[in-house]
C-alpha cells in the first residue's frame, strides 16, 4: 500500500502474518505467477486492471517457489481523490469443491492513513519495496496516474502456528471500496482473488 501498493499485497501481507517471532511450517503457493484472478461469485465488482496497470509490473516465478517481483505500478481508480478507501480481506478454503469461508478475515475502513507506517506488519514484503516512496506517499489507490516504482525483490508467502490456515487449496478474496465525503459508496468496487495452495514446508 504505498498506500496503494496495498492494493495488490494487503492479502498476501495478511497471508504473511509470518515470519516475526513464530516457527514457519507451511507455505502459500500461488497457482499462477502474476497472482491475481477476478472474483468469480462477485458479479457486478470491477477487477484489478480498473485499479491499476500493472503493464509494467513484473511478476515470474523461480526456481525456490518464490515469485520475483519487480516494475512500476500505475494507479488508474475511477474515484475522486477526497474518497475514502476501505478494504476487506478474507480466506477461503476449498473444501468438497465448495469455497469455505476461514476465520481468517479483516477490514481496514480508512487503509491509505497507515500504509507507510513502518510499524505495521506489512511494511517489510510491500512499501520498504517502493524505491520512490518519498514522492508518493502523500498519494493512495485513488489517485489516478500515481507510479510506484518497486525494486527487485523475492515473494514467498510463509504461514506460521500462529495462522490457523491448514495445508490445502485456498484463495484470498480481497475487496476495495471507495466511499466519497458523504459517506456515500462508490459503484464500482474492485474485488480480486488470489488462488494457490498451503503446502508443508
Amino acid at each position: 500500500m504505498v498506500r496503494e501498493l496495498s492494493w495488490q499485497w494487503h492479502i498476501l501481507i495478511l497471508l504473511q502474518i509470518v515470519s516475526l517471532s513464530f516457527q514457519l511450517n507451511h507455505e502459500f503457493v500461488p497457482e499462477r505467477e502474476d497472482l491475481f484472478s477476478d472474483c468469480t461469485d462477485k458479479p457486478g465488482f470491477q477487477n484489478i486492471d480498473k485499479i491499476a496497470d500493472l503493464s509494467q509490473f513484473v511478476r515470474k516465478r523461480n526456481k525456490n517457489g518464490g515469485i520475483d517481483i519487480h516494475g512500476n505500478i500505475t494507479m488508474k481508480w475511477d474515484v475522486q481523490p477526497s474518497d475514502r478507501v476501505s478494504v476487506e480481506v478474507g480466506i477461503l478454503k476449498l473444501e468438497k469443491g465448495t469455497w469455505k469461508p476461514t476465520v481468517f478475515k479483516g477490514v481496514d475502513k480508512d487503509f491509505c492513513k497507515s500504509f507507510y507506517d513502518k510499524n505495521t506488519i506489512y511494511y517489510p514484503h510491500s512499501t520498504e519495496h517502493v524505491i520512490n516512496k518519498e514522492e508518493v506517499k502523500d498519494k493512495c489507490v485513488n489517485i489516478p496516474g500515481t507510479v510506484l516504482i518497486v525494486e527487485p525483490f523475492q515473494l514467498k508467502i510463509l504461514i506460521n502456528y500462529a495462522v490457523p490456515l491448514t495445508p490445502g487449496r485456498h484463495k484470498a478474496l480481497i475487496i476495495y471500496t471507495a466511499f466519497d465525503k458523504a459517506n456515500v459508496k462508490r459503484p464500482n468496487e474492485i474485488c480480486m482473488e488470489i488462488i494457490g495452495d498451503i503446502v508443508k514446508g
